[in-house]
């Protein structure tokens, strides 16, 4: 007898087609982020980093909010593994950290890498308080 699923839980093709969607979504906005950032005198290598940190903030924001249990169950997947899961990508920054070490040398494309990984964490971690403050608000 196999046990049947949790009635919170969504079906499977209804959250792969919302994680999909938000993929989609996030990897066009990260491409924006990259011709915005290749449209001035920046490093265009800055765009991972960018979209990494601006991503792990705005994730830090939500996350908390979507584990209240208010939200509607696709919500999560579709934000967390879709949208941000495209939008902040590991292997995008590391790419980029290539033609960092290639154009700049490795000492720069080193220090980059440093200050992505800790800036994106700093971001989440500013994001999640800022988030569990306005939860925190909202339970007074």
């Amino acid at each position: 007898m196999s046990a049947s699923p949790k009635s919170s839980q969504p079906p499977l093709g209804a959250e792969m087609a919302v994680i999909a969607l938000g993929g989609g979504i996030g990897a066009g906005l990260r491409f924006a982020i990259s011709l915005a950032i290749r449209a001035t005198d920046l490093h265009p290598a800055l765009a991972a980093g960018t979209a990494n940190i601006i991503g792990s903030f705005l994730l830090g924001l939500i996350v908390g909010h979507l584990d209240t249990g208010r939200a509607h169950p696709l919500l999560r997947p579709f934000l967390t593994v879709g949208v941000f899961g495209s939008f902040t990508t590991f292997s995008a920054l590391a790419l980029d950290n290539r033609g960092i070490a290639v154009e700049a040398g490795e000492v720069l494309a080193a220090a980059h890498l440093a200050v992505s990984l800790l800036l994106g964490l700093a971001a989440f971690t500013l994001g999640d308080a800022i988030s569990e403050r306005s939860r925190a608000r909202g339970r007074r």
